[in-house]
C-alpha cells in the first residue's frame, strides 16, 4: 500500500524508527513492540474508509494480525483519506464503543508572526535527565479519557524514551518554553525525507492564552526551516480544538483531514 497522505507519511517518521509494518493484503499492520499501550502505534491501516458492513471484517483482521501479541488490548483503525467516510459506516464503530478521531493535517514552508514571545519566556532544547522527566510530568498532567493514569504514564514514558533516542541520533529535538526554571510549554519536531513533523504541543493550563504556544511554534518552525531548507513542516491538530487556530495564525494551512477509529481496552 502506497502512503499518499502527507499526514500519514509524517507519522511514519516515528513508525520507521520504532515500529514494525506488515502487509496483510487489504491492509497493513503497524506495531510498536516496546509500547503496546500506544493506540496510534499499534493499528491497522486500510487504503480507504470503512463501508457499511465492514466493521466485522475489520475487527477480524485486527484480531488475526495482533493475535501473536496478547499485550495489545485496544483496537485502532486508520485509513488513507481517499474519500469522505460514510457516516452510516462510522455509526457501526461508534455503537461498538469506538471514538472517531478527526484530525486536521496542517502544513507550511514559511511562518510569520507579529507578536513577540511574552516577557521572560525563553526557548531551548530539552537535554538533561531532569528536563526530560519534567516534560513527561507536563505531558501526563491532564491524563487521557478512559485510561487509568498509571497506564497513561507508562505509555508516555516509553514514548519519550523513543523521542529522546531520536533526538540523540540527530533526527530532531524536543523543545521547552521556560519562565525562569519553570517549564510552561513544550513540543517536539522531528525530520524525515522532505518533511518535519511536530509532536504533542502542550501548554500548562495556568499559562495558556498568553501567546506562549504561538511563540514557541513560531520559534521552532523557524529553526526547522533554516536547518532543513525546502522542507515542509506538518502539524496534526484536533479538527475542533482552539489550538488549530493558533497554528494557522503562525502560517500553517490545512492540506487534508484524517479520520480514525479507536477503542481503549474493554476490560481491565
Amino acid at each position: 500500500m502506497e502512503i499518499t497522505s502527507k499526514g500519514l507519511q509524517s507519522d511514519f517518521i516515528f513508525h520507521g524508527f520504532e515500529a514494525v509494518r506488515t502487509d496483510h493484503g487489504d491492509c497493513s499492520s503497524v506495531r510498536t513492540p516496546n509500547n503496546p499501550d500506544y493506540f496510534f502505534g499499534n493499528f491497522l491501516l486500510f487504503a480507504g474508509p470503512p463501508a457499511v458492513g465492514d466493521f466485522t471484517h475489520w475487527m477480524a483482521k485486527f484480531e488475526e494480525a495482533f493475535a501473536p501479541f496478547p499485550n495489545i488490548h485496544h483496537h485502532t483503525f486508520q485509513w488513507l483519506p481517499s474519500a469522505p467516510p460514510d457516516s452510516a459506516a462510522l455509526k457501526e464503530f461508534k455503537q461498538a464503543g469506538f471514538t472517531i478521531d478527526e484530525t486536521s493535517v496542517l502544513a507550511t514552508q514559511a511562518v510569520q508572526t507579529d507578536k513577540p514571545a511574552p516577557a521572560g519566556v525563553t526557548f531551548r532544547k530539552i537535554r538533561t535527565d531532569v528536563e526530560w522527566l519534567t516534560v513527561i510530568d507536563a505531558q501526563t498532567r491532564d491524563g487521557f479519557p478512559q485510561i487509568p493514569m498509571d497506564e497513561y504514564r507508562r505509555y508516555k514514558e516509553v514514548s519519550f524514551a523513543n523521542y529522546r533516542r531520536m533526538a540523540e541520533q540527530g533526527l530532531g529535538d524536543w523543545w521547552g518554553a521556560f519562565k525562569g526554571y519553570e517549564l510552561v510549554a513544550d513540543l517536539g519536531l522531528f525530520f524525515g525525507d522532505s518533511v518535519g513533523r511536530f509532536q504533542s504541543v502542550e501548554t500548562a493550563s495556568e499559562h495558556r492564552r498568553q501567546g506562549i504556544c504561538r511563540a514557541l511554534v513560531h520559534h521552532v518552525s523557524n529553526y526547522g526551516l533554516k536547518a532543513h531548507p525546502g522542507i515542509t513542516l506538518v502539524m496534526h491538530a484536533d479538527a475542533h480544538d482552539v489550538a488549530r487556530g493558533i497554528y494557522c495564525s503562525v502560517g500553517f494551512e490545512e492540506i487534508e483531514t484524517l479520520h480514525a477509529a479507536y477503542r481503549p481496552p474493554v476490560q481491565r
